[in-house]
């Protein structure tokens, strides 16, 4: 199975649950719309492996990053076992995703 084959239910959910916070002090007053425009740009430029799912995070005993297969929570080691198929780590992959949310974040309030 080549990469591009994967269906949908194998594909790594990760869902990311945004502070409102992190965009200012009026984070809360356009958290969804910024959840929706950072959803549209990271599904546009994933991986075929990946799915985004990025919502607010209002309730914070949940986790930031969460992974699904199948609609199953992953643990860790589970995620980079599955990451490291596509020769990916972790770690990286945290990294990267930082600097896009960074760069969607000075998007959204430049646009």
């Amino acid at each position: 199975m080549t990469v591009i084959d994967i269906p949908e239910h194998k594909k790594l959910l990760v869902l990311f649950r945004m502070e409102p916070g992190s965009l200012g002090p009026e984070g809360k007053n356009y958290i969804q719309e910024f959840c929706e425009f950072a959803q549209i740009q990271l599904q546009a430029s994933a991986k075929p492996y990946i799915t985004w799912s990025i919502i607010p995070r209002f309730d914070k005993s949940l986790a930031e990053m969460e992974f699904q297969i199948a609609g199953k929570k992953m643990p860790e080691s589970k995620v980079k076992q599955y990451l490291g198929l596509f020769d990916e780590n972790l770690s990286d992959f945290e990294d990267e995703l930082d600097n896009n949310l960074e760069a969607i974040v000075n998007q959204f309030f430049g646009r």
